[in-house]
């Protein structure tokens, strides 16, 4: 597993370039890696909730803020379950609001290995104003709808392969490519969801009792934008303390710091723009406020198949 782990991140590391997607972005994705796929959802002997907040370009009028509210936990017979609230406005103009429900099924593999399936229902509410736009040709006959709100129903699917110290898998958001429906002179087909394609992978290396180092990394890619990957390193001191750095391909270096207290978890990152972007704002926040719920009986930590009984530094984050 952990050949095939190096192997696809090698593979995605050949592709480069980067362009803007639709699937709103996370700095701090390795610690709750359920957002970026759906497979995770009930992978723990433990249930996160976790809430987070993103401010991109802060001081710049009209930046993105994009909120999330997350949660899942193992199901009896191999099931699990998991819900996401999550509010993206990507700059004044364009918001999406909306819920994703999710239900897993788990496979063992060899060891304490397991396989994760995962599909998630997406009903999103997307909103258009008008009004917040500031026209070069205000008699632009696809500028004259005022606030525009419609409701689409979507689907994300996930393939998880975990273990003890490690994930690696991918995800697809947005399978069915809904209409998004909204009045323009462009056409249906300029108005939808735009299917995204997206590998992730972790590895937790033990350096001694004390410290833990743990890359990770994250690409994402449509059919007609090229690919972006994020790449994370992690050092995790005692399983309480962490920091980090992290690169986001032709976009910015994010620096992570963390602390897992008594099962709550606080996690910041703060993104560096190194794109033209920085002439608006440089800086970008993104915090995670989290608490694990403990099942009873069971101690805290592991990968939360039932199969794993020690304690892993991956699983916790």
């Amino acid at each position: 597993m952990k050949k095939l782990l190096l192997i696809i991140i090698g593979l995605v590391l050949m592709v480069s370039a980067a362009n803007s997607q639709q699937y709103f972005r996370r700095t701090q994705y390795m610690f709750n890696p359920y957002l970026v796929n759906p497979a995770a959802a009930g992978t723990r002997v433990y249930s996160p909730v976790m809430l987070t907040y993103r401010n991109q370009w802060t001081g710049f009028k009209g930046a993105p803020q994009t909120y999330t509210l997350s949660g899942n936990t193992a199901l009896p017979n191999h099931l699990g379950a998991g819900g996401i609230f999550f509010h993206d406005d990507t700059g004044g103009a364009i918001s999406r609001t909306g819920v994703e429900l999710t239900g897993t099924y788990k496979a063992d593999l060899t060891n304490t290995d397991q396989v994760s399936f995962g599909l998630s229902a997406v009903l999103g509410q997307f909103k258009f104003n008008n009004d917040s736009l500031i026209y070069y040709d205000p008699g632009d006959l696809a500028l004259q709808g005022g606030m525009e709100s419609t409701f689409n129903l979507d689907f994300n699917f996930g393939f998880l392969v975990l273990g003890e110290n490690y994930f690696f898998g991918f995800s697809v958001p947005y399978v069915i490519q809904s209409n998004l429906k909204v009045e323009t002179n462009a056409g249906a087909i300029e108005n939808q969801n735009v299917r995204h394609y997206m590998l992730m992978g972790s590895y937790a290396y033990g350096l001694n009792e004390d410290w833990a180092l743990q890359p990770s990394l994250l690409t994402r890619f449509t059919a007609s934008t090229p690919v972006q990957f994020d790449l994370n390193v992690r050092t995790i001191y005692q399983e309480f303390l962490w920091g980090g750095i992290s690169y986001r391909h032709r976009d910015a270096v994010a620096l992570l710091v963390g602390i897992d207290w008594n099962d709550f978890i606080l996690g910041y990152g703060y993104d560096i723009t190194v794109t033209d972007a920085r002439s608006f704002s440089p800086h970008t926040h993104e915090v995670s406020i989290g608490y694990n719920i403990q099942a009873s009986g069971v101690s805290r930590g592991g990968m939360g198949n039932g199969r794993v009984i020690k304690r892993s530094r991956i699983s916790r984050q």
